[in-house]
């Protein structure tokens, strides 16, 4: 009678272990990195819009911050075209595999180098000789999760919330320069939300932007791409990194 009285809560006591919830392992924040850059690589054509906001102290001369809504629109492999407008104005940037423009609305300026590239070739070469890259140029990348682990000291997840009515992942990316949260919708596997805080500078400045009305099999053509110079507009050199550094040894020889 013992024996079986004990049998019983044993019975009860795997049953009732049975039925308790088990705790979901958490997703691996590195594998949602690499679904959202094969995503994004996979297409062919795409565009997409963003609202981005930029810390003044991360900007030159400027004491508000900088808000831009910005369109960019993707031809693999080789051409890139964003369109930024904000208070300060209506910037243009367009690149058709073998030209890069710029282009200040406003201002009626452009600028016009030969940039015979991929993509990825054009934020390479910007980055390297003008000290730049065109907004949020970084998404188009061929690769976008080898960019991100190039930056990148580490991943970890921070688990889930809702941007833009889209529940997403929340990933922290720690950096050499700045520590970035990137939101990656939990269906569909794109961005949709980035927040880069910059280290060694007061008050923590941070680069913030949110994306949508993502369209991952655009109608494009070559025409989304070609350049024509405003009516009236001036053509203007782009400067160099090294131009402006000549030029800043200059000065600084000129007022000694």
């Amino acid at each position: 009678m013992k024996l079986t009285h004990s049998i019983s809560i044993l019975t009860i006591g795997l049953l009732a272990a049975a039925l308790l919830p088990v705790a979901a392992a958490e997703p691996d924040a590195d594998q949602i990195l690499q679904q959202m850059s094969a995503k994004l690589a996979a297409a062919q054509s795409f565009s997409f819009k963003a609202t981005r906001e930029v810390d003044p102290a991360l900007l030159a001369g400027r004491n508000a911050p900088e808000n831009a809504r910005i369109v960019v629109t993707v031809q693999r492999p080789n051409k890139i075209a964003a369109d930024s407008t904000s208070k300060e104005g209506a910037r243009r940037f367009c690149a058709d595999g073998r030209n890069l423009s710029l282009v200040d609305v406003t201002k009626n300026l452009y600028s016009t180098v030969p940039m015979h590239t991929s993509i990825d070739g054009v934020v390479a070469e910007l980055d390297r000789k003008y000290g730049f890259t065109p907004p949020l140029a970084e998404i188009a990348l061929s690769n976008v999760y080898q960019d991100i682990h190039e930056k990148a000291q580490g991943v970890s997840y921070l688990g889930q919330a809702t941007a833009g009515g889209v529940m997403c992942h929340r990933l922290a990316l720690a950096g050499k320069v700045a520590d970035t949260e990137l939101w990656v919708g939990v269906s569909d596997r794109l961005p949709r939300r980035l927040i880069a805080t910059v280290k060694g500078l007061a008050g923590k400045p941070q680069l913030k932007a949110e994306f949508s009305d993502w369209n991952l099999a655009a109608k494009i053509t070559d025409k989304d791409f070609a350049f024509v110079p405003p009516k009236g507009a001036q053509k203007i050199s782009m400067i160099t990194t090294a131009e402006t550094e000549a030029a800043q040894k200059t000065n600084k020889v000129t007022q000694n």
